[in-house]
């Protein structure tokens, strides 16, 4: 996807007659290597860059792919005029290299054949901004071990200890321990275990009556502040990255289908 992309820009580079490209035919040991198969091998080298768009801007990226390809097709000829190609081991790797080129061509086909959507796009963002909801919360917490731990901060709570000094000196999360256990705005969709749950059905300045158990270990919570939701991304700054998600399903998807269609045995 990335790939399609960044060659969809080279070309377009290619055309405005930019100071990145002018590749021209030339030939090795014989071997013509066309203007077209430089342009692809320049594709996979700006796709392989830290920066492919400002990489593609750099006319050295001529000179680069030139030198590659003479590398690469000079020590080709070397090793097949050692024998190299006919060592069994090569031909294995050779052979795996071959079914992945054509399994990317593969999912490209598929890609091209089902693109996603726009409205697909747009039923996504809404279900991801559904679970997000609509309020967000401002928690203070207290992570410790065990269950009765949590418990006895609940109950010196209740009768008159703070939360914040408690927090300071009995909490486990050492990312809120030297903010009396305060967690900064979210949606309360984004917490592990039960603490969602157990956070969205709290009202402003509500603390939990039990203690909340997550993976990390069992917290006690109060919602400090809430808020109208303002942190959910729009849709044209999620979009990009939904389309990327939604084409990885589906080719995932398009994969699995494939497998169960296989006959696979073990070798007698």
């Amino acid at each position: 996807m990335i790939k399609t992309s960044i060659a969809a820009a080279l070309a377009l580079a290619l055309a405005a007659g930019s100071a990145m490209a002018e590749f021209k035919d030339f030939t090795v040991n014989g071997e013509l290597v066309t203007k077209a198969q430089q342009e692809a091998v320049a594709t996979e080298v700006l796709a392989n860059s830290g920066n492919p768009h400002q990489a593609m801007m750099d006319s050295s990226i001529e000179e680069q792919v030139k030198d590659m390809i003479i590398e690469t097709k000079v020590m080709g000829r070397y090793a097949r005029q050692k024998g190299l190609d006919k060592d069994p081991a090569v031909q294995e790797q050779i052979a795996r290299a071959t079914d992945m080129i054509l399994m990317q061509q593969a999912v490209n086909k598929f890609l091209k054949e089902n693109p996603v959507k726009e409205e697909t796009i747009k039923a996504e963002y809404d279900k991801e901004a559904q679970r997000w909801g609509d309020t967000e919360v401002r928690v203070r917490h207290i992570l410790v071990k065990t269950e009765a731990e949590a418990k006895d901060l609940i109950d010196q709570i209740n009768k008159g200890a703070s939360f914040a000094k408690l927090a300071a000196e009995k909490t486990l999360d050492e990312g809120s321990k030297d903010v009396g256990g305060i967690l900064d705005w979210q949606s309360p969709s984004v917490y592990t275990g039960g603490l969602s749950t157990a956070i969205a059905g709290l009202k402003k300045g509500e603390m939990s009556k039990t203690p909340v158990q997550s993976p990390a270990g069992y917290h006690v919570i109060k919602v400090e502040d809430t808020r109208k939701a303002q942190l959910f991304p729009k849709y044209e700054d999620r979009k990009m990255e939904l389309r990327h998600v939604l084409m990885q399903r589906h080719v995932k998807a398009f994969i699995h289908e494939q497998v169960l269609g296989a006959d696979i045995k073990d070798a007698k």
